[in-house]
C-alpha cells in the first residue's frame, strides 16, 4: 500500500467501528529492586467509547455517559490525533485493525528479538539485568556444567534501559505516542492496542513509502544526536584503570604494539571501592588525587600525542561522600515521603539521587561537570544510569511515576548543557546507557549497557545486534557496545576468543571502545599476549574506515538515517525483514559476526546484489553461504560497485586474510 492508501485505511477505521477508543480510571503500584520494576494495576470506571459523529476534523466517541474527542490533524507527512476526554480519566486505550502478514519493530532497545509481532511490550525505562534471573542462569551453568547461550527468559519478563513509545511496521507505517507514562504496546494477530497510564497529549501516525524514509521521520520528531567529535574516528577508546602510572605504562605499551588509540577511558578517575560485586567507581565526581596523582600532567601528555582522556559520571552520589553530604545539606536529593533521603542500592552500597527537576540541584550538578570534569581537562565520559527514579519518591518537579521515563532525558540534557555552555560541542564525547524518546538529541551515542562477558542471546555478544537494530527502528542513529562486555560473575568470565570476536564485530560500528568489566583481573584484556596483535590490527582497520564512517555519519546528521541498520532498510525480501544476527553499517557494508564459541565456519545470508568479502576479496551472490571464519578474520562484506569500493579494496589489501582460508 502507498502512504496515501495507508492514511485512508487508518482514517476509515475511525467511523467504521474498527477503531476502539477506551478510557478508564486507574491506580498502579510499583516495586523497584536495583532498577528493575514490577507493577500492579487496578482499573475501574471503564468506558468503551463508540463513534457517534464527526464535526469537521473532530470525531466524537461516547458510550452515553462519557464523551471523548479524537481530533485529526492531517497533513501529507504525519497524521496526528489529539484526545480530549472528560476530566478525571487517567487510563488510555486505542486499538485498531492492522495486518496479519506484517512485522513490527522498535519500542526501544530489544535484546532478544527484532520482530515484536505477538508480543506485549512494556514502555518503561528499567535496568535490563535482573539479578535473580542472572543468578538462576549461573546456577543452571553450575548444575549442567556448560553455558546455555540460546536460553532466553520469557518475553513478559523483558526490561530495557532504552524504552521508546514508538513502533514501525513492515507495511511502512508507525506510531509515536507523545506521553511519558507507563505504557504497553500490544501487537496481536491483526490488531494493535496502545495502553498508557495517562491521556496522551497526542498520537502521531507516520507513513512513508519505505522503511528507511519512515525511520528518518521518527528521527526528525525525536531529534538528531549531537555529531560525534572527529577524534573518535581515529582509533580505539581504551579502558584502563588503577592510577596514573598504570595508565601511562599501559598506554605506552599499547602504542608500541601498534594500537591506534583515540582516547584513554579511566572510569575510576574519581576513585574506587572494592566490593563483593567487584572493582567499582567511587561515586563522588572529583579527581582522586591520591590514586591519580599528576593526572592533569598525564592528560597534557596525551593531548600532545593527539589522544583524549575520558572519565565517568552517573546520577548518584555515594552515601557519606563529600558531594553527597553537600547535596543533602542543600536539600537537592530525591527524598522519601517522610523527608529522608531516598537511598537506592545498585549493587552493594547505598547512594542518593540528585533531583534533576530541582533547578538548584540541576545547576549544582551541571557545575560539577563543568568545573571538575571539563575544566580539569576531560574530553568525554560515560553518562551512566538514568533508570532508577523510584515511583514512590518525592521530587521537585511533580509526581515521580510521571517523571520516571523522562529521567534519562533530564540526565543527558544536564551533561549536554554543561558541554554547550563551555563551548566544547565539537570536542567532548559522551555516551549514555538509558534513554526515552528525546534523550538521543542530548547525547553523542547510546551504548548497549552492561552486556555479559559471554555468548548468550539474552545478555551477551549475541544480544547486541537486535538491541542496536531495534534502536535504529526508533530513529536512534548512533549506538555501540563495550568490546568484550561488562558483567562478570562467578564462572562467567571473559575469554580471549570472546574479546577477539567482539573486537571483530565492533570494527563496523560508530565507536570502537573497550571495557575492563567489573572484575578486571578475572577477564582477558586487550593487552594480553593472545589478543594484543589482532586487537591492534582491528583498531587500525577501524581507523582506516574513517572516510566511510564520516560518510555514514553525514547521512545520519543530514537525513536521520541510523548508522547501524537492519537489512530491511535497503532490501525488501522476507529474510531481510527478520534477520537479527547481521547488520548493515551504512548502505554498503554488511557485517555478519561470529556469535558462538568455537566456530570456524559461519552461515551468512547475503541479500540482493553482489558482495565482496573484506580481507579475502572473494565475491558472493545473494543467498546463504557457509563462510570460513577462523579467529582473526572479521566477517563482513561490501557491496560490489559501491562508490567507496576503492577504500574497501585498499583496506582488504592492507589486511589480506586469504592465507587463513
Amino acid at each position: 500500500m502507498t502512504a496515501k492508501e495507508l492514511r485512508e485505511y487508518f482514517i476509515s477505521q475511525l467511523t467504521n467501528g474498527e477503531c476502539i477508543f477506551r478510557v478508564a480510571k486507574g491506580k498502579a503500584k510499583y516495586k523497584m529492586s536495583r532498577g528493575s520494576f514490577k507493577t500492579k494495576k487496578k482499573i475501574y470506571d471503564d468506558h468503551n467509547l463508540l463513534y457517534k459523529n464527526t464535526v469537521g476534523n473532530r470525531y466524537i466517541f461516547t458510550d452515553g455517559k462519557v464523551e471523548g474527542e479524537l481530533i485529526l490533524d492531517d497533513n501529507p507527512n504525519i497524521v496526528k490525533f489529539h484526545f480530549h476526554v472528560d476530566t478525571g480519566y487517567n487510563r488510555f486505550f486505542l486499538s485498531f485493525k492492522t495486518f496479519e502478514d506484517e512485522h513490527i519493530y522498535g519500542c526501544g532497545e530489544q535484546f532478544t528479538t527484532l520482530d515484536l509481532k505477538g508480543k506485549n511490550v512494556p514502555i518503561w525505562v528499567s535496568e535490563h539485568q535482573q539479578m535473580m534471573k542472572i543468578a538462576g542462569k549461573l546456577l543452571r551453568w553450575k548444575i549442567r556444567g556448560k553455558p546455555e547461550p540460546d536460553r532466553v527468559t520469557k518475553y513478559k519478563n523483558h526490561q530495557t534501559y532504552c524504552s521508546f513509545p514508538t513502533f514501525i511496521s513492515s507495511k511502512n507505517y508507525g506510531f509515536y505516542v507523545h506521553d511519558d507514562s507507563y505504557g504497553m504496546m500490544c501487537f496481536q494477530k491483526d490488531r494493535v492496542e496502545l495502553r498508557f497510564r495517562n491521556i496522551p497529549k497526542s498520537v502521531s501516525m507516520l507513513l512513508a513509502d519505505s522503511q528507511k524514509e519512515l525511520v528518518e521521520k521518527f528521527a526528525g520528531l525525536m531529534g538528531i544526536a549531537p555529531r560525534i567529535p572527529d577524534w573518535v574516528n581515529n582509533g580505539v577508546i581504551l579502558a584502563m584503570q588503577g592510577g596514573t602510572e598504570v595508565l601511562r605504562k599501559k598506554y605506552q605499551e599499547a602504542k608500541a604494539k601498534g594500537v591506534k588509540i583515540a582516547g584513554i577511558w579511566a572510569q575510576d578517575w574519581c576513585g574506587h571501592v572494592v566490593t563483593s560485586f567487584g572493582y567499582q567507581v567511587y561515586w563522588n565526581w572529583a579527581v582522586d588525587n591520591e590514586l591519580y596523582k599528576g593526572l592533569k600532567e598525564f592528560i597534557d601528555e596525551l593531548h600532545a600525542d593527539g589522544v583524549k582522556f575520558l572519565g565517568y559520571i552517573n546520577t548518584f552520589l555515594k552515601e557519606g561522600s563529600p558531594q553527597f553530604n553537600e547535596a543533602k545539606e542543600m536539600n537537592i536529593l530525591v527524598r522519601r515521603e517522610n523527608g529522608q533521603v531516598y537511598l537506592i542500592k545498585s549493587t552493594t552500597f547505598d547512594a542518593g539521587i540528585v533531583d534533576l527537576t530541582n533547578p538548584t540541584g540541576y545547576e549544582w550538578y551541571k557545575n560539577i561537570i563543568k568545573k571538575n570534569m571539563i575544566e580539569f581537562g576531560l574530553d568525554g565520559w560515560m553518562a551512566d544510569f538514568g533508570e532508577y527514579l523510584p515511583t514512590d519518591s518525592i521530587v521537585y518537579g511533580g509526581e515521580a511515576d510521571k517523571l520516571h521515563n523522562k529521567w534519562p532525558t533530564f540526565w543527558a540534557k544536564c551533561c549536554y548543557e554543561a558541554i554547550h555552555e563551555m563551548k566544547k560541542e565539537n570536542d567532548i564525547f559522551i555516551f549514555s546507557r538509558a534513554a526515552y524518546d528525546h534523550t538521543v538529541k542530548y547525547t553523542n551515542s547510546i551504548w548497549n549497557g552492561d552486556n555479559h562477558v559471554d555468548w548468550s542471546d539474552e545478555y551477551g555478544i549475541a544480544s547486541v545486534i537486535p538491541a542496536s537494530l531495534s534502536l535504529a527502528c526508533c530513529g536512534c542513529g548512533v549506538v555501540h557496545s563495550d568490546i568484550g562486555g561488562y558483567t562478570t560473575a562467578f564462572q562467567m568470565v571473559r575469554s580471549a576468543e570472546l574479546l577477539r570476536r567482539w573486537s571483530e564485530m565492533n570494527i563496523f560500528t560508530p565507536v570502537f571502545r573497550t571495557h575492563e568489566g567489573n572484575r578486571p583481573k578475572d577477564n582477558v584484556q586487550f593487552d594480553e599476549e593472545t589478543v594484543i596483535d589482532e586487537f591492534a590490527e582491528n583498531s587500525q582497520i577501524f581507523a582506516e574506515l574513517k572516510p566511510y564512517r564520516i560518510h555514514v555519519t553525514d547521512e545520519y546528521q543530514n537525513n536521520g538515517t541510523p548508522m547501524i541498520r537492519p537489512l530491511f532498510f535497503h532490501f525488501d525480501d522476507e529474510r531481510s525483514k527478520v534477520e537479527k544476527r547481521e547488520f548493515l553499517f551504512g548502505e554498503d557494508i554488511l557485517a555478519a559476526p561470529v556469535l558462538r564459541e568455537g566456530k570456524t565456519t559461519h552461515n551468512v545470508f547475503l541479500p540482493k546484489g553482489k558482495w565482496v568479502q573484506f580481507f579475502t576479496g572473494r565475491e558472493y551472490e545473494e543467498g546463504d553461504h557457509e563462510i570460513p571464519s577462523p579467529l582473526g578474520t572479521p566477517i563482513a562484506f561490501y557491496r560490489k560497485g559501491s562508490e567507496h569500493s576503492k577504500l574497501f579494496e585498499e583496506i582488504t589489501k592492507n589486511h589480506f586474510k586469504g592465507e587463513k582460508q
